[in-house]
């Protein structure tokens, strides 16, 4: 059981906010992704997504900003990444764990004091691979680390999952199945890691000298020191105030990555055991598993 008092939660899906939606989701698409057809949020955003093995990415684009209107609290999906695009630019700007019960985050987020938002429901519609429009809602519950105003961290709640994940989106040419990690940095790690207790839900947090690492039930979620990020992935980390998430990191064939990378010039760096390279404001990695 976590310190929360709920069963740890794993990745659900990781966010990375770009400028042109299209444009992005042909460049997961260059390296061998599948990538979902575009849709819509009722809050001006739009999102298209790659799906894996439980777990999914969400390209991001503030499509329709004339509805996202004043400031918003610092949660508000919509002004969360408006801000963040006209203070960072492109890049990856939140993560999303798994829950059985929001209500229950909520109440739990603000008992460890990271939380005093409300709960937030949503529906939206979804199209099927076989073409067939579906209903899908979701229960969110925030967490805000309060020095951290450049990472969005929430519990998902899926209404609807049979509406929502299908095997068939989650093969991709490219050989990848799984997101392995969610990699943060921050100057120091051990600031976070009761943030990372509550988020997680898991007590047993691993502490070096060099970062913090939460094993959850579907990926790692870690935070690093920023030189320790640029020996592993070889690029400079993005840089603010308290956490910042830095990279993605998938598993799978990597030697179908590379062959696939290479047919389709796409330059990267061989870094360990992990290739590398940097996308929209992202660096996504990949290593066999």
């Amino acid at each position: 059981m976590s310190a929360a008092g709920n069963m740890a939660r794993g990745i659900d899906h990781v966010i990375h906010l770009v400028r042109d939606l299209d444009a992005a989701a042909s460049g997961y698409e260059r390296i061998g992704f599948q990538v979902g057809s575009r849709n819509r949020h009722p809050f001006g955003t739009h999102n298209r997504v790659v799906q894996l093995d439980g777990s999914y990415i969400e390209i991001l684009e503030v499509a329709e900003p004339e509805k996202i209107e004043g400031k918003g609290s610092p949660v508000s999906f919509a002004h969360f990444h408006r801000d963040f695009l006209a203070r960072r630019g492109e890049g990856l700007t939140g993560l999303v764990l798994s829950t059985g019960d929001a209500s229950a985050d909520q109440r739990a987020f603000d008992a460890a004091g990271f939380g005093g938002f409300q709960t937030f429901d949503f529906g939206r519609k979804g199209r099927m691979s076989a073409g067939k429009e579906v209903d899908l809602a979701f229960s969110l519950a925030f967490l805000r680390e309060p020095s951290s105003e450049d990472a969005l961290t929430f519990t998902v709640r899926h209404a609807h999952p049979e509406n929502f994940w299908e095997a068939p989106l989650q093969r991709h040419a490219n050989g990848m199945c799984r997101v392995a990690a969610a990699v943060f940095t921050a100057e120091s790690p051990t600031d976070h890691q009761y943030f990372l207790q509550a988020f997680t839900g898991l007590r047993d947090i691993r502490s070096t000298s060099l970062g913090v690492s939460a094993d959850t039930p579907r990926g790692m979620v870690r935070i690093t020191e920023p030189e320790p990020f640029r020996r592993e992935f070889g690029f400079d980390p993005p840089v603010s105030a308290g956490m910042r998430f830095g990279s993605i990191v998938f598993a799978g064939d990597l030697e179908r990555f590379r062959s696939r990378a290479r047919t389709e010039s796409v330059a990267f760096e061989e870094c360990g055991a992990k290739l590398v390279m940097r996308m929209h404001g992202a660096v996504l990695a990949f290593e066999a598993g």
